[in-house]
């Protein structure tokens, strides 16, 4: 599990100014639990519903008191599944899964948890449909994405309408005995994907043990494709059609049709 940031003085002097009680929410919610997509502080807070003196990053809540809400440095901020819950209402779907991916890798969350509170307790007339749609975007059970970017390698083929791959595959060879754990397998042909962040990968040691992996992917019958940071954030067409291309590839090198 990942540490929780520390609330920054600007955002504790914003929550506690004033008459109003503020709950830190939101994107500002997000940030403080380091999940991904959300990559700057604003302070955006959940305030009761009627506040007559309200700022301009106040949303109004009713039944402000049902939130499910936990404490950092004497302030309450919302839970990590009640801030992607709000957070549906805010941003951009894509973001969210972002968020919610990031989440269920750190163990801040447990998906069926997560499934429970958008279907039966979570409070958030707007958010709840969002939180929904997004979970029935992933297969009850998956694993999390490895990074943020395996998840939008998952959008972006997700939006070329390619098929779901799955995530965290296990390659064998034809013993039977491990040879490797990639970020993405499409069965039922013997293709893999791998993503390269911009962090990763970079020395010649890495490099080296990347192509003997490889190498080994390979002997194991399988065809495979890699992709960069820049190739799945600015050439998303590329890579659906190097996924597809690899897809082909691999059903007719093992006979399908």
């Amino acid at each position: 599990m990942t540490d929780i940031r520390s609330v920054p003085d600007h955002l504790l002097t914003a929550a506690m100014g004033g008459r109003t009680p503020r709950v830190i929410a939101y994107r500002a919610a997000a940030w403080l639990h380091h999940l991904d997509g959300i990559d700057e502080l604003e302070p955006e807070f959940a305030i009761p519903h009627g506040t007559w003196r309200r700022g301009s990053f106040d949303h109004q809540r009713r039944r402000i008191e049902d939130l499910e809400l936990v404490e950092l440095d004497g302030m309450l901020v919302t839970s990590v599944r009640q801030t992607l819950l709000d957070l549906c209402a805010v941003v951009d779907l894509d973001i969210v899964e972002r968020a919610a991916e990031s989440a269920l890798r750190m163990q801040l969350v447990d998906e069926m948890a997560l499934r429970d509170f958008a279907y039966v307790h979570g409070f958030s007339r707007h958010g709840r449909p969002g939180l929904r749609a997004l979970l029935d975007r992933r297969p009850v059970g998956a694993h999390a994405t490895g990074s943020d970017l395996e998840t939008r390698y998952v959008q972006v083929i997700r939006r070329g309408h390619l098929p779901a791959p799955v995530r965290q595959y296990t390659v064998l060879d034809d013993a039977g005995l491990w040879v490797a754990t990639v970020d993405f397998g499409f069965l039922p042909t013997p293709f893999v994907v791998e993503t390269d962040g911009l962090a990763t990968h970079t020395t010649r040691d890495q490099q080296q043990h990347d192509l003997n992996r490889q190498n080994r992917i390979s002997d194991a019958g399988y065809t495979f494709r890699r992709f960069t940071y820049d190739d799945v954030t600015r050439r998303p067409g590329y890579v659906c059609r190097e996924t597809l291309r690899g897809l082909t590839a691999a059903s007719r090198t093992s006979g399908m049709r």
